[in-house]
């Protein structure tokens, strides 16, 4: 054991006999280092990335809503004419009752069947072309004009281009006028049927 108190008291006396650097502070002078502060560069990228994306987000609603509103307030002319007043069938009288005569009951006598005569040939059938049938009736009540989805309001019914009312097909609707094709034929309808 004195071998290591021998050596304790060896150590404290060099520590003692080392010389010193004047300008070194003491062990215990020693100020705590500030730890460098977290850079906020991060944090802020963020926020930024956020804010971008709500704003995209934001543009692409906007945007979309305006398209669908701006197609729904497109300007519409509408033409209308008021609907022909029905007309109600007039009821037909119903014919007179015929008289029905009772004949008396008659004696019947039958005879045998006479012997059958050959039929002429009959004739070869002649083919005649059908007249031309008139065109289907139509009445144009109005036109709903729109460049992109123009309608017109025929016999009662709301149609667009290329739509059909019975066989009628609806061709083209202009602000005046609707082109209709049946079977070939095309007419033109024009509001107050001018």
């Amino acid at each position: 054991m004195s071998l290591i108190n021998d050596a304790l008291k060896r150590a404290s006396q060099t520590e003692k006999n080392r010389p010193r650097d004047p300008d070194a502070t003491p062990l215990s002078a020693l100020q705590a280092v500030n730890t460098p502060r977290r850079s906020l560069f991060p944090l802020v990228i963020g926020v930024c990335v956020v804010a971008l994306l709500a704003t995209a987000a934001a543009l692409v609603w906007y945007f979309f809503s305006r398209a669908n509103a701006s197609f729904e307030e497109a300007p519409i002319v509408v033409h209308a004419v008021a609907p022909a007043p029905a007309i109600k069938p007039e009821p037909t009288p119903a014919p007179p009752p015929v008289p029905v005569q009772v004949l008396p009951p008659k004696s019947v006598v039958v005879a045998p069947a006479p012997e059958p005569v050959p039929a002429p040939p009959a004739p070869a059938p002649v083919v005649v072309a059908p007249p031309p049938q008139p065109f289907p009736d139509l009445k144009l009540q109005g036109i709903f004009y729109n460049a992109r989805n123009p309608r017109a309001a025929i016999n009662g019914e709301v149609k667009r281009e290329h739509e059909h009312i019975g066989e009628v097909t609806i061709v083209k609707i202009s602000q005046t006028s609707v082109t209709v094709e049946w079977n070939g034929q095309t007419k033109d309808l024009i509001l107050n049927g001018q």
